[in-house]
């Protein structure tokens, strides 16, 4: 093992986190956590030029060993999941798939490829439960980048076609003026608190959500927790393959960036206080929508594997500096000077 703190690009397997074995991979500019035995989670993903952590954590409990089919909500602290096969929990194929799928609750296989110090890699694996399949991940964290890259293989293990949906689920810290941007044309209200009298399925032009009272809610800019509020809808007709959540008080923030091709569609989960008494944020990029299998596969949106077949996608996590006047323009700048760094 390399010593962590020669310059470069490291990673290691040496560390736990609240008593979980962990993965740290780290640079000059960002630490990133990750908890094999606990589903592959991101856990902190530290940006160090603004000082903080841009991952949600639970200011009530701690993370705890994962239970497979228990109700994740009462498992969730924050951090960065993978999702397949479905988001919300519901049967296909006589088969009950649990809330967030199968994979946040397995212990993953690892393996450090390049520890350093130019590139850091480590290949992460798991196989579900239920389902024939698996999921590999390969994580590379490169000497002075502000990003972590990130590609994603899933493999339908069996002798039928497989039908699923794929996610990146990272809950983030938010407060009331942070900014989520989305270049979305349209957005399809999922479902949400029920002052908000706003019929699941309703569309609307993105991202202004028309309440039941007559106000236009801006899903761009984090709500006070007054009134208690939360919501999920679904970001469609994407001009750009990103999305961002930024902190304007620090001028920093986070970005994914994927194939809009291949992950077309943009969960946003936003809780104000009105879910459990908590306040945070998911922005998912996804495959499908809305949230549960059997749904999308009734409207023709779920992602199908032949036998033997891959689904193979990259996406990178970007910590954001300086980040001035919030919008598309100048957070694709933004973006694409990570990518040239």
């Amino acid at each position: 093992m390399r010593d962590p703190f020669t310059p470069g690009a490291t990673v290691t397997d040496a560390w736990s986190y609240r008593g979980f074995p962990a993965l740290v991979l780290e640079n000059d500019r960002v630490r990133c956590v990750v908890l094999p035995g606990h589903g592959a989670r991101i856990t902190e993903l530290v940006h160090k030029a603004a000082g903080r952590d841009l991952l949600y954590h639970h200011p009530r409990f701690d993370m705890r060993p994962p239970v497979f089919g228990a109700n994740a909500d009462d498992w969730w602290t924050g951090g960065i999941d993978e999702v397949a096969p479905t988001g919300h929990p519901c049967v296909v194929g006589g088969e009950q798939l649990p809330f967030l799928g199968e994979f946040w609750s397995q212990g993953w296989a690892h393996r450090i490829l390049d520890d350093g110090p130019e590139r850091a890699i480590v290949h992460l694996w798991a196989s579900g439960v239920i389902m024939p399949l698996r999921i590999d991940r390969w994580m590379e964290l490169r000497a002075g980048e502000p990003k972590v890259r990130s590609r994603h293989r899933l493999t339908n293990l069996g002798t039928e076609p497989l039908d699923v949906m794929w996610g990146i689920h990272p809950g983030l810290s938010i407060r009331p003026g942070s900014r989520i941007v989305v270049p979305a044309t349209e957005g399809c209200f999922g479902e949400g608190h029920e002052e908000l009298g706003i019929r699941p399925g309703t569309m609307f032009p993105w991202p202004s959500l028309p309440a039941a009272d007559g106000r236009h809610i801006d899903l761009s800019t984090a709500r006070e927790p007054a009134p208690p509020s939360w919501e999920l809808v679904y970001a469609t007709g994407l001009r750009a393959g990103w999305l961002a959540v930024t902190d304007p008080p620090t001028r920093s923030g986070f970005a994914l960036t994927f194939d809009r091709h291949v992950l077309p569609i943009v969960w946003l989960w936003g809780v104000y206080g009105g879910w459990r008494g908590l306040y945070a944020a998911g922005v998912e990029a996804w495959t499908s929508y809305p949230a549960r299998l059997d749904e999308a596969i009734q409207a023709g949106r779920q992602l199908t594997l032949g036998p033997s077949g891959t689904f193979e996608t990259e996406v990178e996590m970007v910590c954001l500096d300086e980040v001035g006047e919030v919008s598309e323009p100048t957070l694709q700048r933004r973006i694409d000077a990570a990518g040239r760094q």
